[in-house]
């Protein structure tokens, strides 16, 4: 299983807060009045180098929430809570970059970069 599918499987149906998990992409039927977690890849990177080869692989995964046009709900608790658990999880929180909004749907949306490393590849 792939690290994508591991966080996919790690968050589908884990926050009540969230209608939906999307891997990879958006659907054009997606409601902007539905709260949804989005998950893509981002870059992967070679680790730990010894007896001529590499040792470990990070993977770094970016997650978007992107939050419904009428959501009553407390972002930085949102957000917060999903770090955690993602953390608790095994991945480094590596870079969270601001909410904006989506100019197409209105909708706001925060970017949290995650790296994953697995052993022994």
């Amino acid at each position: 299983m792939t690290v994508l599918s591991n966080l996919y499987k790690n968050l589908n149906g884990r926050f009540d807060w969230a209608d939906r998990v999307y891997v990879k992409s958006i659907p054009s039927s997606a409601p902007s009045d539905s709260t949804f977690i989005f998950i893509t890849d981002s870059t992967q990177q070679i680790k730990d180098f010894g007896s001529n080869t590499f040792q470990n692989m990070q993977y770094d995964l970016e997650i978007q929430i992107f939050y419904s046009t009428k959501s009553t709900l407390d972002y930085d608790s949102v957000e917060l809570d999903l770090m955690r658990f993602l953390n608790s999880n095994g991945y480094v929180i590596s870079n969270v970059r601001g909410r904006i909004q989506d100019p197409d749907t209105f909708q706001d949306y925060q970017t949290i970069i995650v790296s994953k490393t697995e052993r022994g590849i």
